[in-house]
């Protein structure tokens, strides 16, 4: 496992050292016990061929032997029951803590990791790649130290009772790693490939399901069958190799090891003709010389298993390192004014430091203004908003909300003055009434019902099965999308904010609702300041700013009439809407 993923796993468990250690000396007292065993059977052995060499039956002596023996088997037992037990509950607290860390990250990711992963990507770090970590640390750790135990537990006991033919295992052993490295490292490999496909491939399969409509819209089911089909040979091509790579590290210390129990074997038996060493330990020897190689193969067989474990170790680090929203200051300050009065101030922005957006961007709202943000796609509209509300940083200048800079006010507090609507629309499983007054916990269901009133939304609930207590389905597919588009406009209102963003909120609707909603929008935005981002203009000519963007830059600004009668860009986009 590489050394800086081991390291910090090793990190998880160090609130854990005093339950490890006793962990490991279960471990170490159950494989001693283990150990001894083989030595008391070929006591027992040696016992039976004097009691045949002799003529007398040497009951006694056996009988003491074989309870010593049950002794060691139920004490070994007992130890690997409780190193099990706790082991069991160490692990499933480090995985807690590692999902909570990962679940914690998932709210201070920085908005554009999730515009260049996948969903399917992130799900699987927090569910394969996890589970991978789970099963490894689980399975593997204790396993090594009482693998570790029981090869020096061996190497003396086999000491004690002949060194000559302890040198034959000793020499062996080396030979059969020696011989399944390059295997092992090969493995690794394989096994960084087969997690990083299996995020892609769950991406894929997570992108189709969402977008099905639009899949058999455009009879893409053959195509989309070949692509997961060529992602899933990959997989299955990378995860043979992997499994086959370590697969084939046991077989080739087995073999190694089976030559070396036949030599053990063979000079044993002719020591024992000589007279050298008694029956029972040339059969003690034998077992101690078939038992030495297996912990030096189990541990080469994990290979496999610390491969898989090292590329979800990267990819769960790798997501945890990520870069984050700034941190609040210390001492965040409440602004005393809920006007909604918002200014920018030579505000400088890019998405990367060397390609800036913005430029010099100086604006003053007023309190209850409506300021409209038109401009072709791409032109930097939504940005503005999202900077506004600190979902971005600005590389320089300041944003001034109700008096008080925004670095200074708590993103939950400045969150709390914004309602948003968006031209996506985004419903949790739940009813109605829950996602109306998702703002606030148990909101007032006499509010909820006068926000879906102003949204034009209350009608059309009236005529669902359970009204307001109706059962949304994932994503709220079992409305219209017009229907979304009005419960989203009906949340914002509840939610009563200060400022009101509305991005394309009318786009998924009518042209009939389209102009409720406006009639109630302009009762709501009335005392509250307003950002409403229209493509479509005839919507927003009443507005008291318009702001004309164009490669993300301010490039005009004032009201209607104004620029219409500047005859600049916003009059030529005006017109031909209207031509």
């Amino acid at each position: 496992m590489n050394k800086s993923v081991f390291k910090r796993l090793l990190g998880y468990l160090k609130a854990y050292r005093l339950r490890l250690f006793f962990v490991f000396l279960f471990a170490s007292i159950s494989t001693i016990f283990t150990v001894m065993a083989p030595f008391i059977i070929g006591k027992v052995t040696t016992t039976l061929f004097a009691s045949i060499k002799d003529g007398i039956f040497y009951w006694e002596t056996i009988l003491w032997l074989l309870a010593i023996l049950v002794c060691l088997y139920l004490i070994s037992q007992l130890f690997s029951f409780l190193q099990g037990f706790y082991m069991a509950k160490i692990t499933a607290n480090v995985m807690r803590e590692i999902r909570s860390d990962i679940d914690k990250k998932m709210h201070r990711l920085k908005l554009n990791y999730y515009d260049t992963h996948t969903h399917g990507d992130i799900l699987s770090i927090i569910t394969n790649d996890v589970d991978t970590i789970n099963n490894t640390v689980s399975q593997n750790l204790t396993s090594i130290v009482t693998q570790v135990i029981t090869a020096i537990g061996i190497l003396l006991m086999m000491l004690t009772i002949s060194p000559k033919l302890t040198l034959i295992p000793v020499i062996i052993v080396p030979l059969s790693l020696l011989s399944a490295a390059g295997v092992m490292k090969s493995g690794g490999r394989h096994y960084s490939k087969q997690q990083e496909l299996l995020g892609q491939l769950n991406g894929y399969i997570e992108e189709m399901y969402n977008g099905q409509q639009i899949v058999q819209s455009f009879n893409y089911q053959e195509r989309a069958k070949l692509k997961f089909y060529t992602l899933n040979e990959e997989l299955k091509s990378s995860s043979y190799k992997a499994e086959t790579t370590a697969g084939t590290v046991s077989p080739i210390t087995t073999l190694v090891n089976d030559i070396g129990y036949v030599l053990c074997a063979a000079i044993g038996c002719l020591r024992a003709i000589g007279g050298w060493i008694t029956v029972g330990n040339v059969q003690a020897m034998l077992e101690y010389t078939r038992r030495f190689a297996e912990p030096f193969s189990s541990l080469a067989g994990m290979a496999g298993s610390f491969g898989a474990a090292k590329a979800a170790g990267n990819r769960i680090f790798t997501l945890l390192d990520a870069e984050e929203e700034l941190p609040d200051i210390k001492n965040c300050v409440i602004p005393k004014d809920r006007s909604g009065s918002v200014t920018f101030q030579n505000v400088r922005f890019g998405y990367t430091p060397d390609h800036i957006l913005m430029e010099d961007v100086n604006l003053t709202i007023k309190s209850g203004q409506k300021v409209a943000i038109v401009g072709p796609t791409g032109a930097g509209k939504t940005t503005l908003v999202n900077l506004l509300m600190r979902f971005y940083e600005i590389n320089g200048g300041s944003i001034i909300v109700d008096g008080v800079d925004i670095h200074n006010i708590s993103r939950e507090e400045l969150r709390s003055r914004f309602g948003m609507v968006l031209q996506d629309t985004w419903l949790f499983e739940g009813t109605i009434a829950e996602n109306l007054g998702y703002a606030q916990e148990y909101m007032d269901k006499n509010k909820i019902i006068a926000s879906a009133k102003s949204a034009c939304a209350h009608d059309f609930i009236k005529t669902l099965p359970g009204g307001y207590n109706m059962m949304l389905t994932k994503g709220a597919e079992n409305i219209s999308q017009g229907e979304r588009q009005l419960l989203t406009i009906a949340r914002a209102i509840a939610s009563d904010p200060e400022i009101m963003i509305l991005d394309e909120a009318t786009s998924n609707v009518d042209t009939h609702t389209e102009v409720l909603i406006q009639k109630a929008m302009t009762q709501l935005m009335k005392g509250r300041t307003s950002f409403v981002i229209a493509h479509r203009l005839s919507t927003i000519r009443d507005a008291d700013m318009i702001l004309y963007m164009e490669d993300g830059n301010i490039k005009e600004i004032g009201n209607h009439d104004e620029l219409m009668n500047k005859n600049g860009k916003y009059a030529a986009l005006y017109n031909s809407q209207f031509s």
